[in-house]
């Protein structure tokens, strides 16, 4: 599951900000680095055949540390998505206002999806095969926290994560899962900053353009 998320992500990814790639704002901007844009994309694509050689090989150990510095390569080019499209601000008009928002539709997703792996990565029993029962929690689940009837065995799984991370997103904070360590709040800081920045500002700027329009 792990696998198949991040090559999602990979392909998103390729599609928000001409800063680092040959999205939809390439025609609008001004200052493309297309060569940076050319070597994330070919990297991208280093990276999308070394995870499916790994899975072919069922080389589990390698594969898991090469998720986390997928994630890690992942959660940089976000950044650099996020600050590309909040460059396209300054001089925003109709039609890059557009486009704007798909992207930020892009960017959202890929925020919820890439730290749905590191929700998933850092809190017991993790990705791996081995359970790691050993570890405090990273997160309170309400299904941990009480004894609740038929839930006495459970554990999370990746779903749990991906809906700790799409309330995260939206809410701009923790709901119904409480971060129990500081990694786990600084993961949620920063997933919340991405999407006040890319919902709030970002797309609110561009529907704002869009409404004056009409």
């Amino acid at each position: 599951m792990a696998v198949l998320v991040l090559l999602v992500i990979l392909l998103m990814q390729g599609e928000i900000s001409y800063s680092t790639t040959f999205g939809g704002l390439n025609q609008f901007a001004t200052d493309i680095r297309s060569g940076l844009a050319s070597g994330w994309i070919a990297f991208r694509i280093v990276l999308i055949l070394f995870i499916g050689i790994l899975w072919i090989l069922n080389r589990k150990k390698a594969l898991f540390k090469t998720v986390i510095f997928v994630n890690s390569v992942l959660t940089a080019g976000l950044f650099l998505n996020m600050t590309a499209l909040a460059d396209v601000l300054i001089g925003l008009n109709i039609k890059t206002a557009r486009v704007l928002l798909v992207e930020v539709l892009f960017i959202s997703i890929t925020n919820i999806l890439i730290f749905s792996i590191w929700y998933w990565i850092i809190d017991p029993p993790g990705v791996e095969e081995e359970q790691k029962m050993d570890r405090p929690w990273d997160f309170l689940f309400a299904e941990r926290s009480e004894s609740l009837p038929f839930y006495e065995s459970w554990l999370p799984r990746y779903t749990d994560y991906l809906f700790l991370a799409f309330t995260t997103s939206y809410a701009f904070s923790p709901t119904d899962v409480l971060p129990l360590s500081r990694r786990a709040k600084l993961l949620m800081l920063m997933q919340s900053v991405v999407s006040i920045i890319t919902l709030t500002v970002i797309a609110g700027s561009a529907i704002n353009i869009l409404a004056g329009s009409g």
